[in-house]
């Protein structure tokens, strides 16, 4: 039996400590990747090397973020089935090949995604809400983000330029086809690639995973959930800093711009948002205040 599996990994990453524990998952298995690129910028690929991993190669990188490093590294992926990942993702060797099954039973022209769990706790990140407190939540996503009412808006790409992910509780086992995948941990056939630096803002890629996705489209290339298979990675919430949050616009309107979607609809919700955010952050900021009266 062929102990390797035809795929190429391309790893995005500036190189942190979490890195060395998604490698060696992921060549954990008894068959693994053929080869993992690694791409660093040249800086920090200096001081890197294959962390003991035969198949693992560093790439050092003419250019610096996620999309600019991670397309360049797609660019040199030379097997026939290609994963892009998250530096922080976590999935065991039988997940990949569980992916690459349904691939390849897919063909190409199509790109198949896992379903995230929390790290932290093993429940799947996205859950549909019940309840009042469910109706209030579909009520907020209908009437200012313009999704779809309840399980109807799982797999959307709003005009809103919001992206709403699926909840697997919510559907069976067969391949569940979706508007955009999670860009955290991807497959598809090589010639099926996006090796466009499509991301055209410096610092955090915002919503650069539907941005990916309208491209694979506008390729006709088909994206599907497989609800058989998870991975697992740390969420955590976007802190209360203005410059994220306009980083966070500038990402939405060029989704909008790219799907010719609502740009009113968009300023209104993201008014909702930051209100949202900073009743969030004010919660906290109360909540520490009182522990430190309380000690």
């Amino acid at each position: 039996m062929n102990l390797q599996l035809p795929l190429s990994v391309v790893i995005a990453t500036l190189g942190g400590p979490v890195l060395e524990g998604t490698l060696a998952r992921l060549n954990s298995g008894e068959r693994k990747p053929t080869e993992i690129l690694v791409c660093v910028p040249e800086k920090e690929a200096a001081g890197l090397t294959n962390f003991g991993h035969s198949n693992v190669r560093v790439i050092a990188t003419p250019c610096r973020g996620q999309v600019a490093q991670r397309a360049y590294g797609l660019g040199l992926a030379g097997q026939s089935f290609v994963m892009q990942m998250d530096d922080d993702i976590i999935i065991e060797p039988g997940a990949v090949e569980a992916l690459l099954e349904a691939l390849n039973d897919l063909g190409s022209g199509n790109v198949v995604a896992p379903f995230f769990r929390h790290q932290s706790n093993g429940q799947y990140i996205t859950q549909n809400r019940t309840g009042l407190r469910g109706l209030l939540f579909d009520c907020y996503q209908t009437i200012v983000c313009g999704a779809p009412w309840g399980k109807r808006r799982m797999g959307k790409l709003t005009a809103t330029g919001i992206g709403y992910w699926i909840d697997r509780n919510a559907i069976g086992d067969d391949p569940f086809e979706t508007e955009w995948v999670p860009g955290g941990c991807a497959v598809c056939h090589r010639q099926d690639l996006v090796t466009d630096s499509y991301f055209p803002f410096p610092g955090k890629a915002f919503s650069e995973d539907l941005i990916h996705s309208i491209y694979w489209r506008r390729k006709g290339v088909r994206l599907w959930a497989i609800p058989t298979v998870d991975c697992s990675t740390q969420v955590e919430p976007m802190p209360f800093d203005w410059r994220l949050m306009r980083a966070d616009l500038q990402a939405h309107l060029h989704v909008v711009r790219l799907i010719n979607g609502s740009m009113w609809r968009l300023y209104v919700w993201f008014m909702f948002f930051l209100v949202l955010q900073a009743g969030r952050e004010g919660m906290k900021m109360l909540k520490s205040s009182k522990e430190q009266l309380a000690q």
